[in-house]
């Protein structure tokens, strides 16, 4: 399978609502920003996904904007739409996410992200 699609892959996991799926490739050493600007470790990110204060109901892949592979790092630029309760409040949006990727034995694992703050489904989405 191409690096190409092996990143593909790799984002349609981490954007299904069983963060598990997405964990799985994310290095031991990965920084995840949020929109707030606060950065979250791989542990955190588990801390945070199986809180009481965060329930996701939806998360689907709306494109993939940009995506670059070059020897054994890669970036790839996504737009989804997610559902989520975090702390008794309901959000539905859509946000831009940027990952990073490097390959080590064989295996792209995910060693940066970030995501934007989230838009309104019904404002126009970003034109990439």
């Amino acid at each position: 399978m191409s690096d190409t699609k092996q990143i593909k892959n790799i984002v349609k996991d981490m954007c299904n609502t069983d963060y598990k799926l997405g964990m799985k490739h994310m290095h031991d050493n990965c920084v995840f920003v949020r929109p707030s600007g606060n950065p979250l470790d791989r542990e955190g990110w588990e801390n945070m996904m199986t809180n009481d204060d965060v329930t996701v109901t939806s998360n689907e892949l709306l494109s993939i904007n940009k995506l670059e592979v070059s020897d054994n790092m890669a970036y790839v630029c996504y737009t989804t739409h997610g559902k989520f309760n975090y702390k008794g409040t309901n959000n539905d949006d859509v946000a831009v996410l940027t990952s990073i990727l490097k390959k080590e034995n064989g295996e792209w694992k995910v060693i940066h992200g970030q995501r934007s703050t989230g838009r309104k489904p019904s404002d126009p989405l970003p034109k990439f």
